[in-house]
């Protein structure tokens, strides 16, 4: 099934691969690509997959990661990644920017020293896993609408400046801003939202909709951190069974399909990351949630085409992502077809 065409609403696509974000640290000090961007993405225009989710692109000033982290907050910004999303346009590609607002998730101390960035978050809460190790400022609820809007902006700018045909993902896992709302270890509000699931994801499902409503024709993806559960421990925080009751609500908003990761726990809920597809539990129960009404993509420790095959005639997803082992090796699909990457 992993070379097989999939065509479910606005996602016509010849495989079932998926290239998934990476960060790779290689914009220049304005955010721009740089030569080695353009390499690494060229790797993936050309490396057979059917679709491409490029790095995560700030939304806004304050929601940056990092200092040399793209960003789609004007119109400037936007063409200056052209050169990149030129590279897929040669190959027929899809390719998606995914959208962010790091929040407390910020990475880089030396943003605290720009005079246009401040480090919001939901409470003022330090997140569970604090790379930036400074306080931040809770978010009055009257700049909420201003971080919805600057998705919907940004999205727009990607898809009519910056030439992401495919559409946008919208970063709601990891630790980052829609995630710190989501989840009750670092929302603590008491206002509309905060408390119940239904508040805490308001604000996942009001960017959502003014994402949706800003490219009604362009491909709109989730990327949802579905639990907190830190690897080796009870799940806390964040639960699969809050995170299904998110994911049928996407659905009806109307995303074209939802990746599935961690939060909190970030990268994986295992201590193996040999082959071991260890998000897989999470990717069943959403598509269980959404009843394969859209796709669901599955990513976290896959290595190998015996895996995905399993994952996939098994029901547990309907897209596989690989991440590191593409950036590692750009003959890799190749390998996947041929059956040197057992």
């Amino acid at each position: 099934m992993l070379f097989e065409r999939l065509v479910s609403g606005k996602l016509h696509l010849e495989n079932r691969i998926v290239a998934e974000p990476v960060v790779s640290n290689s914009g220049d000090e304005k955010g721009a690509p740089t030569s080695r961007s353009l390499d690494i993405y060229d790797g993936y225009a050309k490396s057979g997959v059917g679709l491409a989710v490029i790095e995560q692109h700030a939304v806004h000033p304050w929601g940056r990661n990092r200092l040399n982290q793209f960003r789609l907050y004007g119109d400037d910004e936007a063409a200056s990644l052209r050169p990149l999303t030129k590279l897929f346009e040669k190959t027929g590609v899809a390719v998606v920017a995914q959208l962010n607002f790091s929040g407390a998730g910020a990475s880089d101390k030396s943003l605290l020293h720009e005079n246009d960035f401040r480090l919001l978050s939901p409470s003022g809460a330090r997140n569970p896993r604090d790379l930036i190790d400074a306080d931040s400022q809770a978010i009055d609820s009257a700049l909420l609408p201003e971080i919805t809007d600057a998705f919907a902006s940004a999205a727009q700018r990607a898809v009519w400046i910056a030439g992401y045909a495919g559409g946008v993902q919208i970063y709601a896992c990891h630790g980052y801003l829609l995630g710190q709302f989501l989840s009750p270890l670092t929302n603590w509000r008491d206002d509309a939202y905060g408390g119940d699931l239904k508040c805490r994801a308001r604000l996942l499902f009001e960017t959502t909709r003014a994402v949706r409503a800003a490219i009604p024709d362009s491909i709109l993806s989730v990327r949802l951190g579905a639990s907190d559960q830190m690897p080796g421990r009870p799940e806390t925080g964040l639960t699969l069974t809050e995170s299904a009751v998110i994911a049928e609500e996407l659905l009806h908003i109307g995303v074209d399909w939802i990746g599935v990761s961690g939060n909190h726990c970030i990268y994986g809920i295992g201590e193996d990351d040999g082959d071991t597809a260890y998000f897989s539990p999470y990717s069943s129960a959403i598509r269980n949630a959404v009843g394969a009404r859209i796709p669901v993509d599955c990513a976290g420790g896959i290595r190998s085409r015996a895996k995905a095959e399993e994952l996939l005639q098994n029901g547990v997803c309907d897209l596989i992502g690989f991440g590191r082992p593409l950036v590692q090796d750009k003959a890799f699909v190749q390998g996947l077809r041929g059956g040197t990457t057992t």
